[in-house]
């Protein structure tokens, strides 16, 4: 990547450069003669400092249409549309950026919920908004675009929804038009590719906007956040969705395909610079019609974990034009939940366990438990699990986002710890890893020290709550070992994922800075880094205006 062309700023004082690693304290300062208070619910610390200028927004960018400015007022801006279709700049740093933090963050999310008056009606159905954050040298420059798919161009082309997404259809003019829908969702022809979901950085370097159909891969440009091309896989495989989330590592890429038509799961591999996967084994459903949803699944050092939720694809439900309850899913408390676990060299499913009924949409990690001789006796996967409580996918209907009353009803959710016995045991268990009341009975949207994992780790970073509210609303740290959290919270803002860089040479675990993205209550937004260690807010960048909710993001290294 080429350095940043940009003008140098006034210089500043680098003795008084907030060092993360070793804790420093903040100084006390001002920002345009205005105080910042505390951002960390345990412990209040001083403001931070304008050390950076920005540049202006290009001249070119349109005012927004009085509609997206009705829905702004009306709208907290984190589930408003975009405002724009692309920028980018030079911000204003409040503190300091490390200067080890070299490389981009990506953040992929679902950032435009409407098609001229039509209104999308779920959180996963808008178009997606790929935005990056660059930093180098202690600066930091922002860019966001629209993830050119098809089913976004046409959209613009047609001012109509062309391509089934989450919860939304294409209305048919008459009978045979139906008919000819139908047939274009069993060949795959009519599912969007509306890459809206999150963002990949593949062995070879590629940079994938990904979503769960099979067709929804994009490639990007990550400098430009241009569109280059639809990432098509080379092999037979086939199917119509995948895992949202595979596990992509330097070295291997692996996910998850659902078998509709023979109920199951394939476990595939994929090798660095190919577009070919390789089936690693199968797993056919011990109950229910149709496999569980599997947005995303952990793997350890040599296994592969295939979770099988009691929220199961349902045909008749993807056939329907409009949305029912639970959109493309059925509830088959009946059908029981298992875990399987495969492994990566043989494809042999060594252990298949019973377990509790569980609803998660995020796996956090997974290792291996061994005994003295080094013999595993148990694997061990955590998630962030909603009490098998189903109603978390009606609360991210927009309707609900927007309509926050004062009232407590997102729904609870925990960090859930699975241990699944290598014994033979038929049956696992499922436990909360700490007590929910440290992250306020709020949990999703984790991540953890790339180097971690698959392996026994410590630290997790998420998204968790401080109530009343409809939506996590705090970044928390938690400690699985000495089972406690920390949280950042600010009244009003709405945060992104917490996204760990571990610092080069980190010989600690937490030794790194967290990234978020912050949607404020006023419309505003910003960039927010975090010490991974202590917590403590180190730097803040203002965006030109504020961004709408994102979901999930990855790394770039500078190379």
């Amino acid at each position: 990547m080429a350095s940043l062309n940009i003008p140098p700023t006034k210089p500043y004082n680098r003795s008084k450069r907030i060092d993360s690693f070793n804790r420093v304290r903040h100084e006390h300062s001002s920002f345009l003669g205005k105080t910042f208070p505390s951002r960390d619910l345990s412990e209040n610390r001083p403001p931070l400092t304008v050390s950076k200028v920005a540049t202006k927004p290009p001249s070119e960018i349109v005012a927004p249409s009085k509609q997206e400015d009705a829905n702004i007022d009306r709208n907290h801006i984190a589930w408003t549309s975009v405002r724009h279709e692309r920028w980018q700049g030079e911000l204003h740093v409040q503190g300091e950026i490390p200067l080890w933090l070299k490389g981009t963050y990506l953040r992929n999310g679902p950032g435009l919920w409407h098609i001229g008056d039509y209104n999308f009606r779920h959180l996963f159905d808008g178009y997606a908004t790929i935005v990056r954050l660059h930093f180098e040298d202690g600066r930091l420059v922002m860019g966001h675009r629209q993830v050119e798919s098809e089913a976004y161009k046409a959209s613009q082309k047609n001012k109509k929804l062309c391509y089934r997404e989450f919860s939304e259809a294409p209305k048919t003019d008459n009978f045979l038009a139906y008919i000819g829908d139908l047939a274009n969702l069993f060949s795959g022809a009519s599912l969007t590719d509306n890459a809206n979901t999150g963002v990949i950085r593949l062995g070879d370097g590629r940079v994938v906007c990904l979503t769960e159909t099979i067709k929804g891969s994009i490639v990007i440009d990550p400098d430009t956040l241009d569109t280059l091309e639809r990432f098509e896989y080379s092999d037979n495989l086939g199917g119509l969705v995948h895992s949202a989330h595979p596990i992509v590592t330097d070295s291997e890429f692996l996910t998850l395909l659902p078998d509709l038509i023979n109920p199951g799961y394939l476990v595939v591999r994929m090798e660095p610079g190919t577009n070919e996967r390789k089936v690693i084994g199968r797993v056919g459903c011990r109950g229910g019609p149709s496999p569980g949803w599997v947005h995303s699944f952990p793997a350890t050092e040599h296994y592969v974990v295939v979770p099988e939720m009691p929220l199961r694809y349902c045909a008749q439900n993807l056939l329907k034009a409009e949305p029912t309850p639970l959109f493309k899913f059925q509830w088959h408390p009946e059908s029981k939940a298992f875990m399987h676990i495969m492994c990566k060299a043989s494809g042999k499913i060594v252990a298949s366990v019973e377990v509790p009924l569980f609803v998660t949409f995020h796996f956090i990690n997974a290792y291996e438990e061994k005994d003295d001789d080094g013999r595993v006796t148990a694997v061990v996967a955590d998630c962030c699990e909603h009490y098998a409580d189903t109603t978390i996918l009606q609360n991210l209907t927009l309707q609900n986002l927007r309509s926050l009353t004062g009232q407590d009803v997102l729904p609870d959710a925990r960090v859930g710890r699975f241990k699944i016995p290598m014994d033979g045991s038929p049956n696992g268990s499922l436990e909360a890893a700490l007590d929910p009341n440290e992250h306020g009975k709020g949990m999703d949207m984790c991540s953890i020290n790339p180097k971690f994992l698959g392996k026994k780790y410590r630290y997790t970073y998420a998204c968790g709550a401080q109530r009343p509210c409809n939506f996590p609303n705090t970044l928390t740290k938690i400690d699985l070992e000495g089972k406690k959290a920390k949280n950042w919270f600010e009244e009003g803002s709405v945060p992104s994922e917490p996204f760990f860089v571990a610092r080069p040479g980190a010989t600690e675990e937490d030794d790194g800075v967290v990234i978020s993205m912050i949607s404020e209550k006023n419309g505003d937004g910003y960039a927010l880094l975090l010490d991974g260690i202590t917590f403590q807010e180190i730097a803040r960048a203002k965006f030109p205006y504020g961004l709408p909710y994102g979901l999930h993001g990855c790394w770039v290294p500078k190379k």
